[in-house]
């Protein structure tokens, strides 16, 4: 897990401003992908990306 600080940055995978959690996963197939929860301002964000 990875926790980032609430920045004014666009650097969250998720393409949002702010702080976000990262989780990462990997199915039983041994695809990756991460689980992200994002805050900025009080609008929450929550998206699955591909990982490499």
């Amino acid at each position: 897990m990875t926790v980032q600080p609430d920045r004014d940055d666009y650097d969250s995978p998720l393409g949002t401003r702010g702080g976000y959690v990262r989780i990462d996963l990997t199915c039983s197939n041994g695809h990756g992908f991460a689980f992200i929860v994002g805050n900025h301002k009080g609008a929450e964000f929550v998206g699955v990306v591909h990982r490499a």
